[in-house]
């Protein structure tokens, strides 16, 4: 079936006066000068936009870069300030240590000095106590012969003995003689007693004859 011709439209005189038709009923050069004028314009607009959202775009691109830099920057910083934080953690927790375990040894230390103390305190206090038991033995048995003597001395007097004037007759109590006397203690547990007498003012004599038997205890007088 063939296809029919479309009549084309036709325009009033007031519709062509109001677009500008041509005689061809076609748009008219001023209508059409007036349409790339509009156009122009729109387009020189588009490309200030464009370029308005291009720069931006590209300012919003180098804050975008910035903002990374800094933020790795940042990154790094943190992780290196908590990394030298923990290393000084560390670091302290094992100072902290170290301290608190030299003086927990330091302490045992003194503890176990102080027990050893003590045993031997413990030890000198049993050896005082027995000693100081033989003391009082000792004293009970010296104030009973004391005691003793006391009583032969009463009696003495009672009997009509003069004991004072007998007392200055003693070898030590005479005044031209000195009396020394020493008490040793022997291994046996005995005590020895010494006593000396001598003369202040030996004669002459007596030194003589105290030489003579020295030199001959001595091998020397043949």
């Amino acid at each position: 079936m063939a296809k029919t011709k479309k009549k084309p439209k036709e325009y009033t005189r007031k519709e062509i006066k109001k677009y500008g038709l041509c005689k061809h009923h076609l748009v008219g050069y001023k209508q059409l000068k007036t349409l790339v004028r509009k156009q122009q314009k729109y387009i020189v607009n588009q490309d200030k936009i464009l370029d308005r959202l291009s720069k931006d775009i590209e300012n919003k691109s180098n804050m975008m870069n910035l903002w990374m830099t800094n933020r790795q920057t940042w990154t790094d910083k943190i992780n290196k300030d908590l990394l030298q934080k923990a290393e000084n953690h560390a670091k302290e927790k094992k100072e902290i240590k170290e301290h608190y375990e030299k003086e927990l040894a330091e302490v045992n230390k003194l503890y176990e000095e102080a027990v050893e103390t003590n045993r031997e305190i413990v030890e000198i206090n049993r050896d005082a106590i027995k000693t100081n038991r033989e003391i009082i033995k000792s004293h009970n048995e010296i104030t009973r012969a004391y005691n003793g003597l006391h009583s032969v001395g009463e009696f003495a007097q009672d009997l009509g003995i003069d004991i004072k004037k007998h007392n200055k007759m003693l070898p030590e109590n005479n005044p031209d003689y000195d009396f020394s006397q020493k008490h040793t203690l022997l291994e046996s547990g005995k005590v020895r007693h010494e006593y000396k007498l001598t003369p202040k003012n030996p004669p002459k004599k007596f030194g003589k004859i105290f030489k003579d038997k020295i030199k001959k205890s001595n091998g020397e007088d043949k």
